[in-house]
């Protein structure tokens, strides 16, 4: 079940999301992100000469969860900890959606 927006979800609500998910925004963020969400990346390459941009739109929080794994109960929803960590890309401590437009173009390669 989500719930409601979090505070980074209701900064994002202040940014159009044709900016939001242009690449130019994107990589304009990235340092911010980098220091602020760490090991969240905004930029970055898809590999084969592809650059990659993430754009964050929205952000809502996980209010609850049921669930299970090969007939065990997963328990009770609890932070992220410790952070998992893919690609250049990552999670809040504190459970979430966050909605996110991916950008990859092979002509051009961001500067990483």
């Amino acid at each position: 079940m989500v719930g409601g927006r979090t505070p980074l979800g209701s900064l994002l609500d202040l940014v159009p999301a044709r900016v939001a998910t242009s690449p130019a925004w994107c990589s304009a963020i990235d340092p911010v992100a980098r220091v602020v969400l760490r090991g969240v990346r905004t930029r970055g390459t898809a590999g084969n000469d592809r650059g990659e941009w993430y754009g964050a739109t929205a952000m809502v929080a996980v209010s609850a969860i049921e669930g299970e794994w090969r007939g065990t109960d997963l328990g009770r929803l609890a932070p992220v900890e410790p952070p998992c960590r893919f690609g250049f890309s990552s999670t809040p401590k504190r459970p979430s959606v966050t909605s996110v437009v991916t950008t990859i173009d092979r002509a051009v390669q961001p500067a990483t």
